[in-house]
Order: C-alpha cells, then structure tokens, then sequence
C-alpha cells in the first residue's frame, strides 16, 4: 500500500478565523508542535499498516521559518508549493495534486490543513484502508446541514485511489457534499464521516476530539452532544433533489440517536466498546 498526505493552508499563522497574520514569533511554537504531530501520525501509518511508500507535499505560504518547516517533513517530502500570496485552501489542494506526476501510484490522497495539531484519537484511530470518500466530522447542530446535505468539516479529506477521476470536481468547502451529490454520479453510499459524533472544523468554537488548530483557544464546549450521525436520514430534508440517487439506505436510525457518552472525555472513552462505533475509522 501507498499513501500521499498533502499538507496545505497557512503555516505560523496567529489568531482566529480570518486573521491573516502570520509568521511572528509569536506562531512559531505551536506550528511546530502541530508539524511533530504530523510526523508521528506519517510514522504510525508506516509501522501499523506497513505501507511500504508513504509521501507528503506541502503547500503554504512563505514566512521567515519555511525552510526549518520543509526539512521538518525531510524524510516524506517529495514536493513543496510556497506561495507569496494567498490564494485559497482549494487552490491549495488542486495545486498541490497537479503538481504529482504519479497521482495514480498512490492508494489513497489525505489531505490535512497544516495549523493542525493532531490529537492522539486521530493518530491512533486512523485507518487508510478503507473504500470511500471521509471526511472528519459533520459541524455541529443546527448547523450541520448546506440545503438539507451534510454539511461537512472541511479541513480534512480521504480520498481512495477509485475516486481520483473525480477530484477535478472537488471544491474545498463545506458544502463539498452536495457538490458531488449534484454535479457527479456519487451517492451517499460513497462518502462518510470519520467519526460519528458532530464537531466544527474551528476547534475554537467547538471541542474537537480529532484535533485542534494551533495558535488559537480550544473549545471545551460539546455543542451536539450526545448526537450520532446518520447520513441517511438527510435525504429526507434535501432541497434540491440529487440528478441521479442511487441510494439504498442501510440504517434508519435517526441523525440526533443519543450516545452513551455523558461528558467530553467520557464520550470518546466509550469508543472502542459502544455500539454505535462513533469513531467509524476503528471499524
């Protein structure tokens, strides 16, 4: 097997969302720590999976520590795309696939925003042998829904080798869902969520038990607690209806089922013994 993560976004970037500033000392600590994180998630996926070719590209922007971040991913980087202005995660992620000549030697293509620190849930729980397009999380209620489509956290994205022919349509955003929904011949039984349970992509503004984005405050707050997700149950509420569902729903419980969980810590303790899997990754 063989792998590639892109890590893109901006890198030593400090404040909350649409802060632009980035690269002061101030940054520097927490980047850091968030790149070591990614290195250890790289090894694991070595040691656990053994696969055998595991590589990274990196596309950010440049700061006075770009050099130190590079030879941070030394021993996986096979290509970098620094750029002097900003252009957009999605500009980000189609640039950096373009920019790999041998897409199709790869087994899988994650790709990882690069301000995260990746908590040890996500490292340890990651599984890259799977078969469908996953995104972390569903964002938390009530603002889990783009038109009645899951509407998705959005700062990472598997994608197995049977869905490249599609990555030209992929637009990086929240409502990434519906996108393909609509515009290709994907249905609900090609895309799913990494784990159950309901989180923002800001861990700001909502506790995130995958990771956290470095250089800003964590949220202890759990806004949809207790909710398990169920992608079937949001193609009763769609208010644009898909060209082509070919969907044959296979769990009829509804989106807002209760978990066991009664508190943050104790939720994601319960996740290797509780029926309903809310890390859908340790399957």
């Amino acid at each position: 097997m063989s792998g590639l993560v892109l890590f893109i976004g901006e890198s030593f970037r400090y404040g909350n969302q649409y802060t632009r500033i980035i690269g002061v000392p101030e940054s520097y600590d927490e980047q850091i720590k968030a790149c070591k994180s990614h290195i250890r998630f790289l090894e694991m996926l070595q040691q656990k999976y053994k696969i055998n070719k595991i590589q990274a590209v990196i596309s950010t922007y440049t700061t006075n520590y770009t050099s130190e971040l590079l030879s941070l991913y030394s021993n996986y980087l096979i290509g970098n795309n620094v750029y002097e202005d900003v252009i957009g995660l999605n500009n980000l992620f189609h640039n950096s696939i373009q920019s790999v000549k041998n897409i199709d030697s790869y087994d899988f293509v994650l790709y990882i925003r690069i301000d995260l620190f990746l908590k040890k849930n996500f490292i340890n729980g990651f599984n890259p042998i799977r078969d469908i397009i996953l995104f972390p999380s569903i964002c938390f209620i009530p603002y889990d829904k783009v038109d009645g489509y899951p509407r998705v956290n959005d700062t990472m994205l598997f994608i197995p080798k049977k869905y490249y022919k599609y990555m030209n349509k992929f637009v990086i955003c929240h409502g990434l869902w519906k996108r393909l929904i609509i515009n290709t011949n994907l249905t609900y039984n090609d895309m799913d969520t990494m784990i159950r349970t309901y989180h923002d992509s800001d861990s700001f503004k909502d506790y995130n038990p995958l990771y956290y984005i470095v250089n800003r405050e964590q949220s202890q707050t759990f806004h949809s607690q207790g909710c398990i997700f169920n992608k079937y149950e949001y193609l009763k509420n769609v208010k644009i209806k898909p060209k082509n569902n070919r969907v044959i729903p296979q769990n009829s419980n509804k989106n807002v089922k209760k978990s066991n969980g009664k508190n943050v810590d104790s939720l994601y303790s319960l996740q290797k013994n509780t029926k309903t899997m809310l890390f859908d990754f340790l399957k």
